[in-house]
């Protein structure tokens, strides 16, 4: 079966296993071992039975990819294509070109092809033959018509918005404003994909995150509702965490060519995680030079683990296959440089640092939360866990933050005492995430851990599984917890 109560069966099959497992540790303390050692064995086997036909193991553990092609030209009227490309390895056999049409021939570049059904989008694949045997392949899309999505409703109080006129954001921060050069998107932005179908993708965006962040999120005029504005002259894009409505703003670049998908789920993923725990968010709290550590590597495990889940049910939510081509090759594109990041920081020396210091012109901390969110990738490829559930159970960790954990932050003060809290407090968070303790992983690339810290915070994260607040774990909390499973996903 594909779907039970509207959700995709990989990911709730995954939650029965991952997110309860807290309960049943504590369970298995009380009643008879061996029949939740059934059930715990069960759920994990079904969990596993449906292999995820996407991943990002290549871009993260591979050697990575010699050959690139792009279209060059596209004849909307008669049909003609030109695709163009290199492969650096200089290969001498001719590449094998599948252009999507039940075409496959032999050639070099440039490849030409005139499509007669004007109809549909292609995904031409390339394939490169090495004189070892080897082949690497690439991929591009050749679009004639607009995406198609056949839509799911999602909660009301998620949606997100492209505005067609100036939106009024107020402030919910004191001495926090919004740009004075925000506005909004016009008409001549969505020529391709039309503005409502991009709404779509960042809506059900929206409806992850939320699910990443545990539906633990500030409540802003009874929802979490965001809108996406212009700024005209801005070469990137930012999260307006602290506005009402929550908003990120973006340059004209995000609609200009490819759509910025995965930017977009990164500062919505921004959004989200300033915006938790609910009633004692980080933002404003650990803002200024040590915010990255925190800020930065959960924007980008956000953005990628939206994109792993979006590509991985998008039958689900109805979008094409054109249409996830184009979110896929967004994200393949931006984790790469998640990895190179990563090995940039081990070939320099590993040089750990939480502290961005304002007077010189490169962000010190970049190399450092980029290793968080890669090696965050790297666990969920390489433990068969997937994204989901350990993303849920790591910011379970740190939504115990409350007025001493800020404390102990110390966001206005660079020393090794707040390096050491800043860095135990996201490897606890990963560890509970993927229950391993990580602390060797980290302790290796130089990241300063301080065992007291990290006990007291996986312990305190152990006693959420108390769901009903009478200090005892037992199957009320298990029923409280399947309560919650089987409502995830939309109607």
């Amino acid at each position: 079966m594909d779907s039970f109560k509207g959700v995709p069966c990989p990911l709730r099959l995954r939650c029965t296993f991952f997110d309860l497992e807290d309960v049943f540790v504590n369970l298995m303390k009380r009643f008879s071992l061996q029949i939740l050692a059934f059930v715990f064995l069960l759920a994990n086997l079904v969990a596993s039975a449906r292999a995820e036909p996407f991943d990002f193991k290549h871009q993260l553990l591979d050697p990575p990819s010699t050959l690139t092609i792009s279209v060059q030209l596209i004849d909307s009227d008669t049909g003609q294509v030109i695709v163009n490309g290199c492969d650096t390895q200089g290969p001498t056999i001719p590449f094998t070109w599948d252009w999507g049409d039940e075409t496959i021939e032999q050639g070099w570049f440039p490849g030409q092809h005139t499509y007669t059904d004007l109809t549909k989008n292609y995904i031409v694949t390339v394939t490169s033959h090495y004189s070892g045997g080897g082949t690497d392949t690439a991929q591009t899309l050749v679009r004639f018509v607009a995406p198609q999505i056949n839509p799911v409703t999602f909660p009301s109080d998620i949606t997100v918005t492209i505005p067609d006129s100036d939106v009024n954001l107020t402030s919910r921060m004191p001495g926090y404003n919004p740009p004075a050069t925000l506005t909004h998107f016009d008409d001549n932005f969505f020529t391709i994909v039309p503005r409502s179908t991009i709404e779509y993708v960042l809506t059900a965006t929206a409806y992850i995150q939320k699910d990443f962040v545990n539906y633990n999120v500030a409540d802003v005029n009874g929802g979490f509702r965001q809108v996406l504005l212009r700024d005209p002259g801005f070469g990137g894009m930012y999260s307006l965490w602290y506005t009402s409505p929550v908003s990120f703003g973006a340059g004209d670049y995000a609609f200009q060519g490819t759509i910025q998908y995965s930017s977009f789920m990164h500062e919505m993923g921004h959004n989200f995680t300033l915006n938790t725990p609910g009633n004692y968010y980080y933002g404003g709290k650990i803002d200024g030079c040590a915010n990255a550590i925190f800020s930065e590597s959960m924007a980008q495990i956000f953005q990628h683990a939206t994109a792993y889940e979006i590509i991985n049910n998008a039958e689900f939510y109805g979008l094409s296959e054109d249409l996830v081509f184009d979110i896929k090759s967004s994200a393949t594109s931006s984790i790469k440089i998640v990895r190179n990041s990563y090995e940039y920081y081990v070939s320099s020396g590993a040089n750990f640092c939480s502290w961005n210091n304002p007077g010189t012109p490169q962000d010190e901390t970049f190399d450092t939360f980029m290793t968080i969110a890669y090696k965050f990738f790297e666990q969920a490829e390489n433990s068969g866990q997937g994204y989901r559930i350990p993303l849920r159970k790591m910011v379970k960790l740190l939504q115990l933050f409350d007025e001493d954990l800020e404390d102990r932050y110390d966001r206005l003060n660079d020393n090794t005492e707040a390096d050491a809290f800043r860095a135990t407090l996201m490897i606890a968070a990963m560890s509970h995430g993927f229950s391993a303790d990580l602390r060797l992983d980290f302790e290796v690339l130089n990241f300063p851990i301080d065992d007291d810290t990290y006990d007291e915070l996986t312990t305190a994260v152990s006693a959420l599984a108390d769901f009903d607040g009478n200090s005892f774990v037992n199957w009320d909390d298990l029923r409280i917890m399947c309560g919650c499973w089987l409502n995830t996903g939309p109607n």
